[in-house]
């Protein structure tokens, strides 16, 4: 029987397909310390619903205890539903090993068609999975209200930011222009304004002014600041 754990089921998919980790695994992995008790990672798409189901199948049964059960309800799902659920779902639950797994076919606001992209930007791991960029944890992370969601969006925002504040002054206008469209907070926007190339000057001040015509406060004060100064 081997392994009958969570990261053996999770090194055995990574070994045969391409596998990303997110949810509270992928946070403590990009540097925050907390408690998880359960696991979630994204599955290459694999094409149809069908194909991810009949693929995934035959490395669920027979490990253990485990066994694929809807969410909510942890009803065990029969082979033959398996495709019907993860079309509903986008997610399919394994439960019976020591921790429960959710195995995403398409996470919270990351789309199918966009797996790819984000594999290339993530990071290998010595599980034989891939760590999302900072940014892409972040689009992924869902605002539930639980008090342990926001301390994870608000730790990857900052990361990010203090990463863009480090990284924008030495990048060109062409690589600014792109940072600037992934992610932005007033500091960022601010020092764009700083940057010694006129076009990301120009985004900088566009993004500001963006930001407070929709009510940001710190934009506003940036703007007045600099108006005055």
């Amino acid at each position: 029987m081997g392994d009958q754990t969570t990261d053996s089921l999770i090194r055995a998919l990574a070994a045969e397909f391409r596998v990303l980790s997110l949810g509270g695994i992928a946070i403590i992995a990009t540097g925050l310390s907390r408690n998880t008790y359960d696991a979630d990672i994204w599955l290459d798409p694999l094409g149809s619903a069908e194909d991810w189901a009949r693929k995934l199948w035959p490395l669920i049964s027979g490990r253990g205890d485990a066994r694929p059960v809807a969410m909510g309800s942890w009803r065990t799902i029969a082979p033959g539903e398996l495709a019907a659920v993860i079309e509903r779902d986008h997610v399919l639950r394994i439960a019976g090993l020591d921790r429960p797994l959710d195995i995403f076919r398409e996470p919270n606001q990351l789309a199918v068609d966009g797996f790819d992209e984000v594999w290339e930007r993530a990071k290998p791991m010595d599980d034989g999975t891939r760590l999302p960029d900072p940014i892409d944890l972040l689009v992924s992370k869902p605002e539930t209200g639980r008090d342990k969601d926001r301390t994870d969006i608000i730790f990857l925002e900052g990361k990010i930011e203090a990463d863009y504040l480090e990284r924008l002054p030495r990048a060109d206008a062409a690589e600014a222009g792109l940072m600037l469209a992934r992610f932005l907070t007033p500091r960022i926007a601010e020092q764009a304004m700083d940057h010694t190339h006129p076009a990301v000057q120009d985004l900088g001040l566009g993004f500001l002014n963006e930001l407070a015509a929709e009510g940001d406060p710190f934009a506003a004060e940036i703007l007045r600041r600099r108006s005055e100064g």
